[in-house]
């Protein structure tokens, strides 16, 4: 397996410290890496890492997600929209996508909605456990 050591460089990009291939905002994105709509496919068993490194390529540091409306949308730091058509309620891959962007959220209660529930969510980034949560169970 090979690393890409890109991933581990820091840069100062005059809008703070974050990691080198991730733009300050949308507009400084790489040309070959803008893509503000993801079409998910289902299917695809690489999908989660493909949404989310399509993501960390043309937007900073995301923020919150708002899942409803047949979509699921990862709003960054400067309010970029990231729109991925087609992951919504009652998909497994959607609570690993939550996983990886550090959503608060149940899992459990998020498995019962189905692909039927017409509501909206929001959940905010940036999920820490207390000191200790990992061994306590």
């Amino acid at each position: 397996m090979t690393t890409n050591n890109r991933d581990k460089v820091i840069a100062d990009s005059g809008w703070g410290i974050k990691p080198d291939d991730q733009p300050a905002n949308a507009d400084e994105a790489a040309a070959d890496a803008k893509c503000d709509t993801y079409k998910y496919d289902p299917a695809d068993d690489d999908g989660v890492r493909k949404i989310l490194l399509a993501q960390r390529r043309a937007f900073n540091t995301a923020n919150k997600v708002i899942i409803g409306g047949g979509q699921t949308r990862i709003v960054d730091i400067n309010g970029d929209v990231f729109v991925i058509e087609g992951l919504t309620f009652g998909d497994p891959h959607l609570i690993e996508v939550l996983n990886a962007l550090g959503a608060s959220f149940n899992p459990q209660n998020m498995a019962k909605l189905g692909t039927d529930f017409d509501g909206t969510r929001e959940y905010a980034l940036g999920r820490v456990s207390a000191w200790g949560a990992e061994r306590s169970g």
